[in-house]
C-alpha cells in the first residue's frame, strides 16, 4: 500500500508540472506571434522608407520584397545571389560605377534592402525553429504521458499477478484440505446447490482449525452467546412459573377479599388492601406478557441462528451445552 501511494503522489506531482509547462508553453508562443506580427510591420516600413529615398534608381538589379513574400521566393532569390549570377551582377555594377552610371549611394540602398531581406529571412526561419521545438516538446510529453500509463498499466499488472499467484496457493491449500480430511462433493444434476459429506467428526474439526481460524473463534463467541441467552431464557421460565403461582395465590385471596369488603364496607384498611391486591395482579399480568414476548424473541433468533450453521452449531453446543433444555430448542 505505501508504495502503490507513493506511485499516485509522484503521478499527481508530474501531472501538476505538465499543466505549469503547458502554460508556459501557451505564453510563449502567443509572445512569439507577437513579435512575428511587429517583425512584418517593422519590416514593412524599413523597405518603405528605403524605396522612399531610392525612387529614381528604378532599374538596379535588386529585388523588391513586400512583407508578405514567401518562404520559397527567399530561397530561389538567395540562390540568385551565388555561383556565376553573383559574379556577373558584381562585375556588371563594377563596370557601371567606372562608367559613372550608378553611384554609391544606389549600391548601398541595394545592399541595406539585401540586409533587411536577410534579417527577416533569419527572423522567419527563427519562428520555423521555434515552432518545431514546440513541436518536440509536444511529442516529447505525450511520449512521457504514453509511458506513465504504461508504468500504472504493468503496476497493475504485478498486482494482478501477485493476487492471481495467492489464489492458486489457497486452491492448492483447499485441495490438499480436501484430500487430507475425506471430504466428498456431491453436485446435483441441476448444478444447483452442493452437499458435503464428511467422514468423521475428526475430519470436519481438522478442516475448521485448517481453513480459518477466525471463523471458530466468531462461531465459539456467538455460541458462548447463545448459551447465555439460553440461560437467560431458563431464568426467564423460573420467574414465569413464580410468577403464575404468586398470580394464582392471589386469584384465591380475591373472592376472600370480596367478601371482607361486602361484610366490612365502612373498614378503609380492607379497601386499600383491595386496591393494592388488584394493582399487584395487573402488574404481574403485564410482566407476564412481556416475559412472554422475550421468551418467544429469543427461541426465534436461537432457532434462526441454528438454521444458518446447523452442522458447526451440533458440534460446538455438545462442548459448551450439556443440559436437557437446549436439545428442545432444535
Amino acid at each position: 500500500m505505501n508504495s502503490s501511494t507513493k506511485i499516485n503522489s509522484s503521478f499527481t506531482e508530474e501531472y501538476v508540472l505538465d499543466d505549469i509547462a503547458k502554460e508556459a508553453e501557451l505564453r510563449l508562443q502567443h509572445e512569439r506571434e507577437q513579435n512575428r506580427e511587429a517583425r512584418q510591420i517593422r519590416h514593412k516600413e524599413l523597405e518603405k522608407s528605403v524605396q522612399d529615398d531610392d525612387d529614381d534608381d528604378e532599374n538596379s538589379l535588386t529585388i523588391p520584397l513586400s512583407p508578405l513574400t514567401t518562404i520559397e521566393s527567399n530561397k530561389s532569390y538567395m540562390m540568385n545571389m551565388n555561383g556565376t549570377v553573383e559574379t556577373n551582377t558584381n562585375s556588371l555594377l563594377f563596370q557601371k560605377f567606372l562608367n559613372g552610371d550608378i553611384d554609391l549611394r544606389s549600391i548601398e540602398q541595394r545592399d541595406l534592402r539585401r540586409l533587411l531581406t536577410l534579417y527577416y529571412q533569419i527572423d522567419t526561419y527563427k519562428d520555423i525553429l521555434d515552432e518545431h521545438y514546440e513541436i518536440f516538446n509536444q511529442t516529447k510529453r505525450q511520449l512521457k504521458d504514453k509511458c506513465k500509463d504504461f508504468d500504472i498499466q504493468k503496476q497493475t499488472l504485478i498486482d494482478l499477478q501477485n493476487n492471481n499467484n495467492q489464489l492458486k496457493e489457497i486452491l492448492s491449500n483447499c485441495e490438499k484440505l480436501i484430500q487430507e480430511s475425506e471430504i466428498e462433493i456431491y453436485i446435483d444434476e441441476q448444478q444447483k446447490y452442493l452437499s458435503i459429506d464428511l467422514k468423521c467428526q475428526e475430519s470436519f474439526l481438522l478442516s475448521n482449525s485448517f481453513t480459518n481460524r477466525s471463523i471458530n473463534e466468531k462461531l465459539k463467541k456467538i455460541l458462548s452467546e447463545k448459551h447465555q441467552q439460553i440461560e437467560q431464557i431458563n431464568r426467564l421460565k423460573l420467574e414465569l412459573d413464580e410468577t403464575n403461582h404468586h398470580l394464582r395465590i392471589l386469584k384465591q385471596h380475591i373472592p376472600n377479599s370480596i367478601d371482607l369488603h361486602n361484610q366490612n364496607i365502612n373498614n378503609a384498611c380492607d379497601c386499600e388492601q383491595q386496591k393494592q391486591l388488584i394493582k399487584q395482579i395487573t402488574d404481574l399480568n403485564n410482566g407476564l406478557q412481556r416475559l412472554s414476548a422475550d421468551n418467544g424473541s429469543l427461541q426465534q433468533e436461537v432457532i434462526y441462528f441454528y438454521s444458518r450453521h446447523p452442522m458447526k452449531t451440533k458440534v460446538f453446543l455438545k462442548s459448551f451445552l450439556n443440559r436437557s433444555e437446549t436439545t428442545n430448542f432444535f
